[in-house]
This record gives structure tokens, sequence and C-alpha cells, in this order.
């Protein structure tokens, strides 16, 4: 079926795939017990490579009841943050770093402290540039006040954050020449450090990302980065911060769940190339998808994409008394999509696309308005997700992209259950 043909009804129908009392995944950590696993000792790296992992802080007690942090230092981890710390440290309890920076701020320190787990401690250094973004005036408000107390600046927090002024300081402005100095002066690898554990704030993690990939402080908000989630990049020879040059992001916000269901937002599921990956990832795809309402699934024409759509098609019928109230719409190239999340818009449910890895690197580039997706290491079955509407001016957001852990070997591989 072509993209110029599909039909109102199909496209804007809500589907579940039913399993009943489905559980979501529990995630749970391996017992810490293995210190060679969780080692800290430096490791013989190449001498231009850097892998640099990001983790935000866990759950503060000012998240929890919504308010303004910045850089104040009065919160710290609640109980719902503390556990999200211990999962996250078995997701990277594998890894063997050469050193965990931390932002001096209790609720990041607290998490540090536990995300390192048996590593040695000495190898945590706390980087005064790390702590989250300034916000002078602002700090300590509760979200519902700010309108009430400050007028038109909170609105430019709210819709335009990087051209907010407050107290003649450009609190997003600042934050970014700040990850700048972090890149500059911390993580240069200068001092034989190839991996390196970040573990700071949501503001100044989008920062430090944002800036390593080139993109400005318009990007504030448009990084998604939850509680204890973590992200990473590999660096060479060329990097240099605010240029796009020298990265490759393997994977930015992967948390135990991937965030799917939210309406108007476009999933992308890189598909295998290899026949012996597919019926495991076919597997997988599907289980995750049947508990979402599905307002659009759309392919590419190479061989696997087809055969995933069709696959979810077929359980749809079984599951849906013989019917699927949509179809699967082939396109073949990113305008055709574009045209196709034109004429669903409005209807709830989330869109999906499968596709080859070409195709789904060349729309998140698209939808990030950058040159190129080529820095974007997507690997088979990851996924992709965009909150199409979910930035300040209504812009696409990140929700997280080449999210894996839905996926057998990485659960196993990271630990989680």
């Amino acid at each position: 079926m072509r993209a110029s043909s599909v039909s109102r009804a199909s496209s804007t129908s809500r589907w579940r795939l039913r399993r009943p009392h489905a559980p979501r995944h529990r995630a749970s950590v391996r017992a810490a017990s293995s210190t060679s696993a969780e080692s800290s000792r430096p490791q013989s790296h190449s001498s231009t490579r850097r892998e640099i992992t990001f983790v935000r802080h866990g759950q503060s007690t000012w998240n929890a009841v919504g308010r303004i942090q910045g850089s104040s230092n009065f919160s710290f981890l609640t109980d719902k943050g503390e556990s999200q710390a211990e999962i996250t440290r078995g997701i990277v309890a594998e890894e063997e770093y050469d050193a965990c920076l931390a932002s001096p701020l209790r609720r990041a320190r607290q998490t540090a402290d536990v995300v390192w787990g048996r590593r040695d401690a000495s190898a945590i250094r706390e980087d005064r540039d790390l702590r989250e973004i300034d916000m002078y005036a602002f700090e300590g408000l509760f979200k519902d006040e700010g309108k009430a107390k400050f007028g038109d600046a909170y609105d430019t927090w709210k819709k335009s954050p990087h051209e907010l002024v407050i107290e003649g300081h450009h609190p997003v402005r600042e934050l970014w020449d700040r990850a700048t100095s972090v890149w500059e002066r911390s993580l240069s690898g200068s001092g034989g450090e190839q991996k390196i554990l970040v573990v700071a704030h949501n503001a100044m993690n989008q920062a430090l990302i944002g800036s390593a990939l080139g993109l400005g402080p318009n990007y504030f908000r448009r990084l998604l980065q939850s509680n204890c989630a973590v992200s990473k990049v590999v660096l060479d020879e060329n990097f240099a911060p605010n240029t796009g040059k020298g990265i490759v992001l393997e994977y930015l916000n992967q948390t135990p769940e991937v965030p799917l269901g939210q309406d108007d937002s476009v999933t992308l599921i890189h598909c295998p190339s290899s026949v012996e990956d597919e019926a495991v990832i076919t597997t997988s795809v599907i289980n995750m998808l049947r508990m979402i309402p599905v307002r659009t699934l759309m392919h590419t024409k190479d061989g696997s994409s087809t055969r995933l759509a069709g696959e979810i098609i077929e359980r749809c019928k079984k599951e849906s008394s013989g019917e699927c109230p949509f179809a699967a719409i082939a396109v073949e190239s990113i305008d055709e999509s574009t045209k196709v999340l034109a004429e669903t818009a409005g209807f709830s449910g989330s869109t999906f696309i499968v596709a080859d890895k070409s195709f789904c690197q060349n729309f998140i580039a698209q939808t990030l308005v950058m040159e190129s997706g080529e820095m974007f290491n997507l690997s088979p079955g990851g996924i992709t997700v965009f909150d199409m509407n979910g930035g300040p001016k209504k812009d696409p957001v990140a929700v997280c992209i080449n999210h894996r852990l839905y996926l057998p070997a990485f659960r196993r591989d990271f630990n989680i259950a």
C-alpha cells in the first residue's frame, strides 16, 4: 500500500495487541559482588579513542515536588532516586572506567557513589563546572508559581529558554559555555583517561551531549535526560566541542523501560540486516508493542523491514478477531513518511516506522535539523523515539536514540532482569 493511498480510517485507529496480565519489566540489579567487573584501574585504550558515558542523578526531593533546583544544593535523593541509581549501577557494572567525574551537588554525588559501586572510590572526582544550570532568582520556585512571580520572563523560560535573561545573566548560554569548558579541560583525554563516567544533571548533560554533537543552546530541552538514564558518546582525534566532528553517539537516554506510547510520538525501529538476528528482534518488537496504541505503521521496502511489518500485521489480526485496524504502509523516502505523518496528525496513538539503518539515521538528522545522521551508531533492533511536538516551540524532542534494553541479549549484558 503506497503512502499516498493511506485512508483516514486505517491511520487513526488505536490498536493494542492484548496479552492478559502482561507485566511491565521489573528492573533488578545483579548482586554487586564481582569487583573485577567493576574495576576502575586504567585500561589500555587507543590514544585517540575516548568513550564518555553520562548519567543523570536519580529523582531528588525537589524533583518529586516540582521545584526548580538550578545549581542550589538543598535537595537530595528520594528512596525512588536511590533505587534508580542502584538499577543504573547494574547497567554499567560490566564497564571498566578510568575515572568518574561528578557534580559536587548532593543529589549528583549521592548518585555517583551508588552507581560507581565497588570500584575504587578515589577515582571519583568532583568538578564544579558539572553543577546544574544556574537559575538565579528562579531557584526554589515551584513550577506552578513562576508565571505569577516573573511574568514574561517565566514565559520565555518555558517557550524560548535559550533567550532567557535573569538578573543580567543568560542561564542556558552560560550553561553551554560551561559544557564547552568541561570538554576542553576535564574530558580532553590529556591525562590518559579514555573511558570516563560523568554523573551530573538534566540540563548539564543536555549541554554536554548537545555541544558534543554540534548543537547550540537553542536545542535545550530537545535531548531528553531522564532520572538515572544512561547516554554514551565515542570520540576520536578529530573531536572538538560545538563542531559535530569526531563524535559517534552510541545511545541517548537509555532507561530500563522504553518510553513508548505517547500521542504524537514517532518510534523508529532499526531492522537487522542479518537473518540470524531477525527472529529474536521480531519477537521482541511484537512483545513490546502489545500494549501500545498504534496510529500508523510504516516500513521501508527492504526485506527485513517488510517482513517485520508483516509479522506485526499478522499478529494484530490473530489477536483482534481477524481484523487489523491499520495497514502496513510502504515508504521510499523521508518525504513520504513526513506526508503520512501530516495526513494522520491530530489523531491519538503513536506512529511506528520499521526501517533500515540509513533511513533511521536520515530521519533523526532531518528531525533534529542536522546535516548528517552518520554520527548515530544505530544497532539492529535499536529503538529511537521522538515526541514530535514536545519542545519549547512545539519542536521535536529526542526521547531516546538507539534504545536497546528491551532486547533480551542487552538486558542480560546490562544486568537487567
